[in-house]
């Protein structure tokens, strides 16, 4: 009979779906998608990336598994379930964006051995003020009035970025309240973790504010760097903060690069 420890990962396992591609691939891939998104966020980048195996699941509180309650803690606790259960031999490579940097770092900090490698862009922690509990409520007023506008118009401003549209139905408030959950200040950063890891910023902002805080990518390399001294942080200046839509074929080629040659394509900045 199988331990409590086991029974509880297979549990955590069994409740979050994801899709699977090239399982036949040597080294696996977890990619953690941000933000009112699933697993089908990849899907511009993935079949840039046939050599590896790629595991990418819905979220706790996302797309088929939007029922589910979420924080970046139970999401990582799933994860690392996800990656016992599906990669190979127990270890993955973790790329994470947006709201799926967080968990990403929530989980390669607290599981550290089944990480090798990782990549995050988008990782931003705001401070907490009195007006972050109205935050659910005025994001969740903002997607209702976005939502009409014509998607022409949002390509136009944001250099061609086909973004898809957002399901209004899962993005509730409560939903809101979930993912902006307040934590204490030194919660919002991970602890030391050991894996080498990039960490991305994206530079450009302009008529919409989609660029991401340097100054946040830089602290997590440096926080990083106590483990492991080949970790860093870089910006693309012209990138937005959602450039997985932007050019997700530079998105895999970075990602390959990373992990295979501890490198960056031509056009990043070095933050340090």
């Amino acid at each position: 009979m199988g331990s409590s420890l086991d029974q509880t990962i297979t549990e955590k396992y069994s409740k979050l779906p994801h899709l699977e591609l090239n399982p036949t691939a040597k080294q696996t891939i977890l990619l953690i998608h941000g933000a009112t998104g699933t697993g089908n966020s990849w899907d511009l980048v993935t079949p840039h990336l046939p050599g590896y195996h790629l595991l990418a699941p819905d979220l706790p509180g996302h797309g088929i598994a939007k029922h589910h309650h979420f924080s970046i803690a139970e999401a990582a606790d799933a994860l690392h379930a996800l990656i016992l259960n599906r990669a190979h031999n127990g270890v993955a490579y973790v790329v994470g964006f947006s709201l799926g940097a967080h968990v990403a770092m929530h989980l390669v900090s607290h599981y550290p051995n089944i990480a090798n490698c990782v990549l995050v862009s988008g990782f931003q922690v705001f401070a907490t003020t009195a007006f972050s509990a109205y935050l659910p409520y005025a994001v969740w007023l903002e997607q209702r009035l976005e939502y009409p506008i014509p998607r022409s118009w949002i390509r136009w401003a944001m250099d061609g970025i086909d973004m898809p549209r957002t399901d209004l139905k899962m993005c509730t408030v409560e939903y809101y309240r979930q993912v902006f959950a307040a934590t204490d200040e030194a919660e919002k950063w991970p602890k030391p973790w050991p894996a080498r890891t990039l960490v991305i910023a994206a530079g450009k902002g302009g008529l919409i504010p989609s660029n991401d805080r340097p100054q946040d990518a830089k602290k997590l390399a440096g926080i990083g760097r106590e483990a492991n001294t080949a970790t860093r942080a870089v910006m693309h200046p012209d990138m937005r903060h959602p450039w997985i839509w932007q050019a997700p074929k530079l998105f895999a080629e970075t990602t390959k690069l990373w992990f295979e040659r501890e490198a960056v394509p031509a056009g990043f900045v070095s933050l340090e």
